[in-house]
């Protein structure tokens, strides 16, 4: 699945799409991840993470192209997983130790979000 990401330079804040767009519109809350005050989630009505809200510091991995994707996996850097977070279903990969530096995220239960592994490009 080919995500959409959005990146406003002039206001340091870009947003990841997790869910296909059909669904995008179907957000029940909206969270601060637990873990790292800049990056708020969207949640759907099926509790599934449908996208990620990038603020300040945290914003700026998304002004390059990811380095890679799958249905499942979204890199946006080749950095080393320092640390990382689970949230419905989803492990968020991050750079540093105490979980600063998103660097991209992983789908851990595939059958939640209707989505298969397809083989890497």
């Amino acid at each position: 699945m080919k995500r959409t990401i959005t990146y406003e330079q002039s206001i340091d804040i870009g947003y990841i799409y997790i869910t296909p767009q059909s669904e995008r519109l179907k957000i029940k809350e909206t969270i601060e991840l637990d873990v790292n005050e800049c990056i708020n989630v969207d949640i759907d009505k099926e509790g599934r993470v449908a996208g990620l809200e990038l603020f300040a510091e945290e914003s700026e991995v998304l002004r390059n192209a990811p380095v890679y994707e799958n249905n499942l996996s979204l890199r946006l850097t080749d950095q080393e997983v320092l640390s990382t977070y689970h949230l419905s279903g989803v492990e968020f990969q991050f750079s540093t130790p105490d979980h600063k530096r998103l660097i991209g995220f992983t789908i851990v239960d595939p059958f939640r979000y209707n989505t298969t592994k397809k083989k890497p490009f």
